[in-house]
């Protein structure tokens, strides 16, 4: 792993994350897979609206029976498991931090997934799949971590079927300014390149995508950290701050603000290959 990559992946790494998880979901062992699944989305959705926003982004992808999936930067595989369990699809998740993987693929043995999702440990610009093997790719929150977007882009490309569809849901910059750290993906900004939906349009293009649709999610994520901050007492044990650490408070407050005045946004683009 080269420098860069080592960098982003201690940052999303918690030490010990399998245990926390298996701790906090103790009491709830002996309910159903389903409702299992149900309550993980408060923590393996790890990015802004939460399992809301994976529900909208999956259903603009009309997805079908059968067909497979590539998730990239899939964490403990939480967009995986949704996309599995509701559309009936193969799943494919790559993600960087090697914990997660562990993680995830332990908890999809143990909700009898194993046999129709795999997380693997890998780099998104170097995908370590055959050419044309996907029918379409998901990527939520990964494109702040990865300065090159166009060689991102060339690498989904590659993967997909001719027709094959991606769908971004990527925190972008909307305004001018420097950003404000820590934030959720990192600690500071050597390891953040977070670009305008401009310049993801231009590197989409450029590796021979056609752009469908673009939607600012601005608004949906003011009510979803209004939500939070309104919620009564302490955050539940089950959530984001088990997966960012002691100063999940400050990153939240910071990506909460930042969104608010206008400098950033979680910002929705479809596309697909001809």
């Amino acid at each position: 792993m080269n420098p860069l990559n080592d960098k982003i992946a201690r940052h999303y790494t918690h030490g010990s994350l399998g245990s926390a998880l298996l701790e906090t979901l103790a009491e709830r062992a002996t309910l159903p897979p389903e409702a299992l699944i149900a309550l993980l989305g408060a923590v393996d959705e790890f990015h802004v609206g939460g399992r809301a926003a994976t529900l909208a982004l999956a259903d603009t992808l009309a997805l079908h029976p059968g067909q497979t999936v590539l998730d990239i930067g899939c964490g403990l595989g939480g967009t995986a498991r949704l996309l599995a369990t509701r559309h009936n699809v193969r799943v494919t998740g790559i993600d960087l931090t090697a914990e997660y993987v562990e993680v995830g693929n332990h908890l999809n043995a143990r909700l009898g997934l194993a046999g129709q999702i795999e997380l693997v440990c890998g780099n998104a610009l170097a995908l370590p799949f055959a050419p044309r093997g996907f029918d379409a790719a998901t990527l939520l929150h990964v494109g702040m971590n990865i300065a090159d977007k166009a060689a991102l882009f060339g690498q989904i490309a590659r993967t997909l079927k001719p027709g094959g569809q991606l769908a971004i849901y990527d925190i972008m910059r909307t305004g001018a300014g420097a950003l404000t750290y820590p934030l959720p993906w990192a600690g500071e900004d050597t390891v953040s390149f977070v670009e305008d939906p401009f310049a993801y349009r231009r590197a989409l293009l450029a590796a021979g995508f056609v752009v469908d649709s673009e939607t600012n999610g601005r608004e949906p994520a003011l009510a979803f950290f209004s939500a939070m901050k309104a919620r009564p007492g302490p955050a539940p044990a089950l959530g984001l701050p088990l997966l960012m650490g002691a100063d999940a408070r400050q990153k939240l407050a910071n990506i909460g603000a930042q969104i608010a005045t206008g400098l950033i946004a979680p910002v929705q683009i479809l596309a697909h290959l001809p």
